[in-house]
């Protein structure tokens, strides 16, 4: 990997970083400099706007889902694919119950701002309850849409409890629920 790819990379991954920890419309270019390491004029050869690195933030966020579920669905039955996907959720407990959900809270900033970006952190969601859903599919279930979104929907709202609460035993109680309802499937 080249230096110019590695600093765009490092500009990202502290963008996505800063975004989680303190929101889209705190976090400034001069932030996004700093964490990474960057000078802030160069910071404008990778970004011309704080909404071009924000675009680039989500687009990363989205790949590396698109990149995990295909892995899974390579490698593990339906079943097995979603308990991953349980395990990452569960991974994020303590950085959710600190700053909430790094994709559902910017969702509602961003929507909440009308910013152009609110539609494509959307689609981030929209990914993951479209690839829960086929896992259901494959698994035979009645209703696949409705399995997703009850499984969706629980792991929001425990993050947003927790979050609240202060209190990452939330994510990890529901997570378990939902291991236990899967097994039973």
């Amino acid at each position: 990997m080249g230096r110019s790819q590695a600093k765009r990379e490092r500009l990202v991954e502290a963008a996505s970083t800063l975004i989680h920890e303190q929101g889209f419309g705190r976090t400034t270019l001069a932030d996004i400099a700093r964490e990474s390491d960057v000078p802030l004029g160069n910071v404008y050869y990778y970004f011309k706007t704080k909404e071009d690195i924000g675009a680039a933030v989500v687009e990363d966020r989205a790949a590396g889902f698109r990149s995990m579920f295909s892995a899974w669905e390579r490698d593990f039955p339906p079943r097995d694919a979603l308990m991953r996907y349980l395990d990452m959720v569960e991974g994020q407990s303590e950085a959710a119950t600190e700053f909430g959900c790094p994709i559902g809270s910017l969702c509602q900033e961003l929507d909440k701002s009308r910013s152009p970006l609110s539609r494509q952190v959307d689609d981030v969601v929209r990914l993951q309850l479209s690839w829960v859903t086929r896992q259901f599919e494959k698994m035979g279930l009645d209703n696949p849409r409705r399995a997703a979104l009850d499984m969706m929907t629980g792991l929001h709202g425990a993050f947003l409890v927790a979050n609240a609460l202060k209190d990452d035993g939330v994510v990890v109680q529901r997570v378990g629920a939902l291991r236990e309802w899967l097994e039973s499937l």
